[in-house]
């Protein structure tokens, strides 16, 4: 090989070499950036796990309100059906009474 072969082959070798290096930190620099970008993404993730148990929890608390409530709703109304069923018996004891002539009182 002649000296100029070979000073060709060594600057082809140094070029090749400087762009592949270029390459290697243009890499490099988008891969910081990823790493930015999922570290914000696994961060995000975490807030949304504790946003989605929290939600969770306040539903299940909700839940439990709600069925307290309607059992409470449920013995009203049966109090409520009681009294009104006593006041029609009442009623239709003094009504029939009235008709009789006595006053039950």
């Amino acid at each position: 090989m002649t000296h100029d072969e070979m000073e060709r082959t060594m600057q082809f070798m140094l070029e090749h070499q400087a762009r592949f290096d270029a390459k290697m930190d243009r890499i490099a620099v988008q891969h910081v950036a990823l790493e930015e970008v999922v570290m914000k993404l696994a961060q995000s993730h975490v807030k949304l796990v504790e946003s989605h148990q929290q939600l969770a929890e306040s539903h299940q608390q909700l839940n439990q309100q709600l069925a307290a409530s309607e059992r409470r709703l449920a013995e009203a109304q049966v109090a409520t059906s009681e009294k009104l069923e006593g006041f029609i018996a009442f009623v239709e004891r003094y009504l029939s009474s009235r008709d009789d002539g006595e006053v039950p009182f």
